[in-house]
């Protein structure tokens, strides 16, 4: 990679918003401490994302389908509380927002603001009500399902697998995405299958996104989005975050210019298609989560294509080097998420 192109998006990290609109922190953080480990995200996060230039971290609350569906909900509130007790050390560098006020101060402030999405929406069982209960601790997005059926719609296969699950949004999932944009929480689709997709666009009265999704023209995964899906998701005002999972982007980690090319095909055929207002990045990093996951072997998943969010710079660089413009890099590096929350957040 060319030094100029390397120091040229230094600079853009430096001046413009910084956006990852999906990283399953508060799972690994629960996790971890559950272990006895504290500050976790100072430890193992904070640097990384001090060296991206990161401003606005979107973190998911998953629950495992070990712990379903008894102890969902209590997983899930405990995964909010664990992060935001993690965060009490730092909260002059890094904290939770659930409000425009709470994150124009932070961006006004050099803070970094955690956005709270639930990725699935199994730990309210049936009940709708919870959903207020989840919005009241600060939760301000959620996709219907992760990829597994639940009582409002069915997920697409996993990453590892190929296969099209049909099943659309049960009416109870029709009843989620009203009360979710009542409430003033956005949905995420990058879990729906294909039947889901469509139910969205029918019922859906507000903008939705992809949180981490990437660009099925580019890797045909059934986890990554058709030219009609993200064309018509950008019709709605959507966002889609690019996914650097390796078997989801279709690349190794290893070796690195093959994932960065990987990655900059996924952002360059979503402006495509969508417009380049309509993409930015949800790489899903999930290294971490997994080396904290118990398990009966040592062997630990790595798929992820950027080894920490420090890697940013890397594609970044790599994008202005194939000749995006600037603008439309801040845009893709967080201007178009940070449009989208502006919008949706109360």
């Amino acid at each position: 990679m060319e030094e100029v192109f390397v120091e040229w998006a230094k600079a853009i990290h430096r001046e413009q918003t910084v956006v990852d609109g999906h990283l399953d922190l508060a799972a690994e953080v629960y996790r971890r401490r559950l272990h006895g480990e504290r500050d976790v995200v100072e430890r193992r996060y904070l640097r990384s994302f001090l060296e991206a230039g990161l401003n606005v971290c979107v973190s998911s609350v998953f629950v495992s389908s070990g712990d379903l569906p008894e102890k969902g909900l209590p997983v899930a509130m405990a995964q909010i509380a664990a992060l935001r007790e993690d965060l009490e050390p730092v909260r002059d560098v890094i904290g939770v927002v659930s409000s425009r006020e709470e994150l124009e101060g932070a961006l006004r402030d050099g803070r970094i603001a955690v956005l709270l999405s639930l990725e699935g929406l199994d730990p309210i069982g049936t009940d709708l009500y919870l959903l207020r209960a989840f919005y009241d601790m600060g939760v301000r997005g959620a996709g219907l399902t992760w990829s597994r059926p639940n009582a409002f719609a069915r997920g697409c296969c996993k990453a590892g697998e190929f296969a099209e699950i049909h099943g659309g949004l049960t009416e109870l999932g029709r009843e989620a995405v009203a009360k979710m944009e009542e409430l003033g929480m956005y949905v995420d689709v990058s879990h729906l299958n294909n039947d889901g997709f469509a139910d969205i666009l029918e019922c859906a009265k507000k903008p939705f996104m992809a949180s981490h999704s990437d660009a099925w023209s580019v890797h045909e995964n059934y986890r990554n989005l058709r030219d009609d899906q993200i064309a018509a998701l950008a019709s709605q005002g959507g966002v889609i975050g690019v996914n650097a999972c390796g078997t989801i982007a279709g690349a190794a980690p290893f070796p690195r210019e093959q994932a960065i090319d990987c990655l900059c095909r996924h952002v360059e055929h979503l402006a495509a298609v969508a417009g380049e207002e309509h993409v930015g990045f949800g790489f899903d990093l999930c290294n971490g989560l997994s080396a904290s996951t118990p398990r009966l072997s040592f062997d630990v998943e790595e798929d992820d294509l950027l080894l920490h969010h420090g890697e940013m710079l890397t594609l970044s660089a790599a994008l202005l080097g194939r000749g995006m413009r600037e603008d439309t890099l801040a845009g893709v590096l967080g201007g178009n998420f940070l449009r989208f929350f502006r919008e949706t957040l109360s």
